[in-house]
Parts: C-alpha cells; sequence; structure tokens
C-alpha cells in the first residue's frame, strides 16, 4: 500500500505556517486534509489559511506543502488511523467513537487511493478550488530531485 509523508526541502513552509503553529516535519506522515478544508467558495476562517494548497500531517497536525508517495506497511496505516479517530473525538468533537473512526477511515483510505495513483518516490502539490459539488484537488507531481543521498 502506498501512502504520503511531508517532504521539507527548506525553511519556506516554516515561514508560511508560522501563524498557524508551523510546518510539518520531513517525513511525517500526512493525508489528503479534507477534513481540515474551509469553504472555499464562502471564504478562509481566518486570514493566511493555506488549506488550499496543502496536507495535512497525522502527529502535529501541522501542515506541508509537498508530500513525497511512499510503502506504508499495516502497522503505520492502523496507528495512523488510530492517531485520527483520537483527534477527531478529543479536538474536533465527532459525536461517537464509531462516528470519528468512520471519517478517520475514510480519510485514509483517501490519501492510500490518492497515493496508489503514483509512482513511488514522487512529490505531489495540492491545489483546491471550488466546484459545483464541493471542493476539486487537483495535484501536481514532480521528480524527486536527490543529490547524492540528499534531497534538494
Amino acid at each position: 500500500m502506498k501512502f504520503l509523508k511531508a517532504v521539507r526541502l527548506d525553511d519556506s513552509d516554516a515561514r508560511i505556517h508560522a501563524g498557524d503553529g508551523g510546518a510539518a516535519e520531513d517525513g511525517e506522515w500526512v493525508v489528503s486534509g479534507g477534513y481540515a478544508v474551509c469553504d472555499l467558495a464562502g471564504g478562509h476562517r481566518r486570514p493566511h489559511c493555506h488549506c488550499a494548497t496543502t496536507f495535512v500531517a497525522v502527529a502535529s497536525r501541522r501542515r506541508c506543502t509537498i508530500a513525497e508517495v511512499v510503502d506504508i506497511d499495516d502497522g503505520d496505516y492502523a496507528d495512523i488511523q488510530e492517531r485520527l479517530v483520537q483527534y477527531f473525538l478529543n479536538d474536533l468533537g465527532a459525536p461517537s467513537v464509531e462516528a470519528a473512526r468512520e471519517a478517520a477511515q475514510d480519510e485514509c483510505a483517501y490519501t492510500a487511493d490518492l497515493a496508489s495513483g503514483f509512482t513511488d518516490g514522487v512529490w505531489i502539490t495540492v491545489r483546491r478550488e471550488p466546484t459545483t459539488d464541493g471542493v476539486g484537488e487537483h495535484y501536481s507531481v514532480f521528480k524527486r530531485l536527490l543529490i547524492g543521498g540528499h534531497k534538494l
């Protein structure tokens, strides 16, 4: 199975997201983050919201603009789901454990399905925009840059 991890090329995400708790760390598991997108047609909930162009880190809930498609094992996948269940229940106020679990499963399945459409090791970015059906997502794909063993 494939999933997404945050990519940090430089400190640009840290500068962009300084006002919203900081940026995701390089290598953190990230989800698409559809649950954390504003009403794009109606406007953002707060100024400088970057939900239209970012992924959301599972552990820190911080954002990143580039994600890498990688393999994930069943244990990590289950851990991601459980972290999201707890977040949806305890922080976002899901009405029940069952509702939180369903939302977490949907978010993980969507992210895994998204990642399965790309080659391992590529980097992707997202651009969201309002559509007549809600929010449309468009992805751009980039080859992973390497010099020696270091990402650029």
